[in-house]
């Protein structure tokens, strides 16, 4: 038994696709391999340097037999750096994402953090730009008997880790890309081979059985062919790139519907984007924000075709879980999403950013149906073949045994770091 601590910026009820993919480690590691598991996070249920974070209260909890520590962000901290970050925008001079302006920070959040290093085997530091993983790192080096893991979770995009972020990550015992694609850009800029891995997410089976009508109806939607965006209503998501391609697609699919379903971040442009749109356009556009994770498969199942247009991703779980629904995906050609999808085999690939392609793919596949249920089933055989969860975690479960120390794992943790 080991005791593993993840230093994450939120974690559930907070939700995301960083958020599930830490809960179903930390879970399965519990679970399956019955690890003592902890996770210090913050006290926001959205990005704490978001314009509206949210909060949950403070303190500790047992989910799943995770320990999970909820500490407290430094609020005004964070209301100064947005306000930097929003004039930096205006005079031209835009910040770019770094652990300075993300954070997140907060003194009670830092001295949680390294005590829970203090008393672990392994420490996880979770997604770059933020503090979480160069604490990890300098928490694991000032005691030098854990093992320090970095899960990037790199957005390769205009931005990329540079300076005392890339060190961390250079010298972290093991350093677990999503993609093949972010572990060749971490090798090309110095990982060593030998400390590198790909370890994709995993996804739970849909439910398949629920036609598409039902599932309308029980979100109260109009019964018609409809395309859905599923994910966070922020800017790297090219939300914009789907509304522009609207009058396209309203031109060739009069009956159609485009539902975006996502929780809220500080990016105001969707509001912007609306209003922008021709109002015949506009009014066959359904916004379910913040919606029930309960939701979800109703969601997926509510759509025709699923479309992922960002700029930037990780992975892009969502078509994991458009997969597990057999449906079809169309999405943006990064690398990233190129790692996972095969273009014409499971999905289909349209450049970044280009409204008319995009809706020329999707146009595509509401004419052609078999295509559609071809590319969905593909899909589907995927998740259980390459990503179900038992198989992520135990693939965890291995690199975290093979880097931890022996040494103190059967040492009792101190439950207090508050």
């Amino acid at each position: 038994m080991m005791k593993i601590t993840f230093l994450a910026i939120n974690y559930a009820p907070s939700v995301g696709g960083a958020q599930q993919l830490v809960q179903r480690i930390a879970e399965g590691l519990v679970q399956r391999h019955g690890h003592q598991v902890t996770v210090v996070t913050t006290d926001a249920l959205y990005a704490p340097a978001g314009k509206n974070p949210g909060k949950i209260p403070v303190g500790r909890e047992v989910i799943a037999g995770v320990e999970v520590f909820r500490l407290p962000v430094s609020r005004r901290t964070h209301d100064l750096l947005r306000v930097l970050r929003r004039l930096g925008a205006r005079f031209g001079r835009p910040i770019r994402p770094s652990v300075t302006a993300y954070g997140p920070w907060g003194v009670k959040l830092a001295f949680g953090a390294r005590k829970a290093a203090k008393n672990s085997d392994v420490v996880v530091g979770v997604s770059a730009p933020f503090t979480t993983l160069p604490a990890a790192d300098i928490f694991t080096r000032s005691r030098n008997t854990a093992a320090f893991v970095a899960l990037p979770i790199l957005h390769l995009g205009d931005w990329v880790p540079s300076g005392s972020l890339l060190k961390s990550l250079l010298r972290a015992d093991r350093c677990i890309a999503l993609t093949t694609a972010e572990e060749t850009w971490l090798l090309a800029n110095g990982l060593e081979p030998s400390k590198g891995t790909v370890i994709p997410p995993g996804c739970t089976a849909g439910d398949t059985t629920l036609a598409r009508g039902a599932a309308q109806r029980k979100l109260g939607l109009i019964e018609r062919p409809t395309v859905v965006f599923i994910g966070r209503l922020a800017a790297h998501k090219g939300i914009d790139t789907l509304l522009a391609a609207c009058p396209s697609l309203l031109s060739a699919h009069p009956d159609l519907s485009i539902v975006l379903a996502g929780s809220r971040t500080g990016w105001s442009g969707l509001g912007a984007a609306l209003d922008a749109m021709p109002s015949d356009s506009a009014e066959r556009v359904v916004v379910l924000e913040d919606f029930a994770e309960s939701d979800r498969d109703l969601i997926l199942g509510a759509a025709d075709i699923v479309v992922v247009p960002s700029r930037e991703e990780a992975f892009g779980m969502v078509i994991l879980e458009a997969w597990a629904a057999q449906r079809p995906v169309v999405a943006s050609d990064i690398a990233a999403v190129r790692s996972v999808i095969r273009d014409g085999v499971d999905g289909l690939l349209v450049p970044v950013a280009q409204p008319e392609a995009l809706a020329a793919a999707v146009t595509s596949l509401l004419a052609s149906p078999e295509t559609a249920q071809r590319l969905g089933l593909a899909g589907q055989q995927r998740i259980a073949a390459e990503f179900s969860w038992e198989a992520v975690v135990d693939r965890w479960n291995e690199e975290l045994v093979s880097v931890a120390p022996t040494q103190g794992r059967t040492k009792p943790p101190e439950k207090d770091v508050t």
